[in-house]
């Protein structure tokens, strides 16, 4: 499937999901052939994600990913994960509506409170992290503070 460079996601996800998001698609290699590898993640950010995939068409949608909640969080806010945004679902009394294959182990205690899921595929560790400032939102003119500490998703331009 074909990628768009006409913007892209931010989004924030706790750093115990996404390691646990890589045991999960470690465990799916094995286990599918016949699916995608996706993990999904819970956010209230519906209204981002529904815009995301009336821009996006048919194509993939690259996703920067800051580790909120992590022991080692850097003075100025980075993205120091990324993949691959293939779509959302819509919850069920907050739950994900899908299989739950799909979903990190780490997220079996969360409340049943999100709005939609999130998938993503190819969900990696970036070697060199990049500066939330180094980012704008889609449609404007200025970079993010430094600080700025994401919450939820945002649309960004294409970096």
């Amino acid at each position: 499937m074909a990628k768009t460079t006409s913007f892209a996601i931010l989004a924030a996800v706790p750093e115990m999901h996404l390691l646990s998001a890589l045991e999960t698609m470690d465990k799916l290699v094995n286990e599918i052939s016949d699916e995608t590898i996706k993990v999904a993640f819970g956010s209230m950010a519906f209204e981002v994600f529904r815009k995301a995939d009336e821009l996006r068409g048919d194509k993939e949608v690259e996703v920067l990913i800051y580790a909120s909640d992590s022991l080692n969080q850097p003075l100025n806010s980075e993205a120091s994960w990324q993949g691959l945004y293939i779509g959302h679902a819509n919850s069920r009394n907050g739950r994900y509506p899908g299989k739950s294959k799909f979903r990190p182990p780490s997220t079996a205690t969360d409340k049943p409170t999100w709005a939609v899921f999130w998938e993503v595929k190819e969900l990696t560790r970036l070697k060199s992290p990049i500066a939330i400032a180094s980012l704008k939102a889609l449609g404007k003119k200025s970079n993010f503070p430094s600080r700025l500490i994401p919450e939820g998703a945002l649309l960004i331009e294409y970096y």
